[in-house]
């Protein structure tokens, strides 16, 4: 493989993650407009319908970003097999910078990614099914 080839795939794996990451966030905006404007007020069974559709959605875009980071992992294998490069590049993300604590940017971006999904899906969790909304009249505040 040579090195525009694989500049050429990693430029197309870079634009799918960023699109997986996109649909990531709208699904969530949407289910946050969602729970604001209709699910506070809807019965148990709805929410857990709502709630169980996210929870697809996102393990769907989950799984995809696994299935993308191989193949970006794969990438890096085949660039680092070429030896010389003409863009000087030495590599993606696999480098271990010190202020990482030992993580390479790859590991370092697939943590705090989790972190943050965990953190947002627990939060809509909270909201959908603990959380008691204000009155309906709150509505009108904005």
């Amino acid at each position: 493989m040579s090195e525009a080839e694989i500049l050429s795939i990693r430029n197309e794996l870079t634009g799918l993650v960023v699109s997986v990451v996109s649909v990531s966030f709208g699904m969530i905006s949407a289910y946050i407009a969602g729970l604001w404007l209709f699910l506070r007020e809807a019965p148990l069974v709805l929410r857990l319908l709502a709630f169980t559709l996210l929870t697809f959605g996102l393990g769907f875009m989950g799984a995809l970003t696994a299935g993308l980071n191989d193949l970006l992992l794969g990438s890096e294998h085949a660039w680092s097999k070429l030896g010389s490069t003409a863009t000087g590049i030495t590599g993606f993300g696999s480098e271990r910078p010190d202020w990482l604590y030992g993580l390479s940017l790859y590991e370092a971006s697939t943590v705090l990614g989790g972190l943050a999904f965990a953190a947002i899906y627990l939060a809509l969790a909270y909201l959908t099914f603990i959380y008691r909304w204000p009155a309906s009249n709150a509505r009108t505040a904005f």
